[in-house]
């Protein structure tokens, strides 16, 4: 079964979603983080239940998947890449850019809400074109790119470009650590362009 990564910041819009998608003899199950996020134990326990066979369908729904380190992440992507027989995986978030690409990759996205495309300013899409094609260029100034642009722009080119996802990968962990640490975010996004300058040159 393909596993789901609902986007909605609506509980009440999940929960309905949800309840179409169940099936009658089927059985719910509801997770949620022990302490403020999810940590790579409470994956490695959800791996040994679900692999317990049963013949009804089983609905796993994992509730703002956002809040979860990146060890969690990284650590349910072979179930969601391989899930046991008759289990459904349902992730959701309110932000499809807090989690990493790859499970973006291994899930159905269903927005429940109007589908909020980043915007990038034409300011910033020409400094980090500059930046990726020319190794004479000096570091950007970091006042003219936020981390949301580098993911809009590297969206943009995740099909023609080998290295989008690793950029993507490392600008969403970043923009989590800025939301919920105190980082300052000049060095954040400093350490983001550099990130991005090693991969090219």
């Amino acid at each position: 079964m393909i596993p789901l990564l609902l986007i909605s910041d609506d509980s009440k819009k999940i929960k309905n979603y949800l309840k179409t998608i169940l099936d009658k003899n089927g059985y719910f199950f509801q997770v949620r983080p022990e302490g403020k996020e999810y940590c790579i134990g409470e994956i490695k326990n959800l791996k040994k239940e679900t692999n317990i066979f049963n013949k009804n369908v089983r609905l796993y729904c994992l509730e703002n998947f956002h809040a979860s380190s990146l060890e969690a992440q990284n650590s349910i992507l072979k179930i969601l890449e391989e899930p046991p027989r008759n289990v459904l995986f349902v992730l959701t978030t309110d932000n499809e850019q807090k989690l990493i690409p790859t499970i973006r990759s291994r899930t159905k996205i269903v927005y429940l809400d109007k589908k909020k495309s980043l915007p990038l300013g034409s300011q910033a899409k020409e400094a980090l074109t500059k930046l990726i094609k020319d190794n004479n260029l000096k570091l950007l100034s970091s006042d003219q790119i936020t981390l949301e642009d580098v993911i809009a722009f590297f969206r943009e080119r995740l099909m023609t470009d080998k290295k989008s996802p690793l950029i993507l990968k490392e600008a969403v962990k970043l923009k989590s650590l800025l939301e919920n640490n105190n980082l300052n975010p000049q060095l954040t996004i400093d350490h983001m362009l550099i990130f991005i300058k090693k991969l090219y040159f």
